[in-house]
């Protein structure tokens, strides 16, 4: 991660990170996946969780629909 870069970690629907501890000029971060990182201490942060967790448990219907989003079906036969 660089500092001033952007936004770099827990940017999906629902994601978050929360600040668990500082050592060293580091700074540990829990992710919402139960990892842990380890990030420059100079880096910022927004507070907050992203919205829409529920994002990925949109039903679309139909096949054509997700071919429309650009996403090729899977024939496993």
């Amino acid at each position: 991660l660089k500092p001033g870069k952007g936004g770099q970690v827990a940017r999906s629907a629902g994601g978050y990170a929360q600040l668990v501890g500082r050592d060293q000029g580091m700074a540990i971060l829990r992710l919402n996946s139960g990892e842990q990182r380890v990030v420059h201490g100079s880096c910022m942060a927004t507070v907050g969780a992203v919205s829409n967790p529920d994002h990925g448990n949109i039903n679309d219907g139909k096949a054509g629909r997700t071919v429309w989003r650009g996403k090729r079906p899977h024939n496993r036969g």
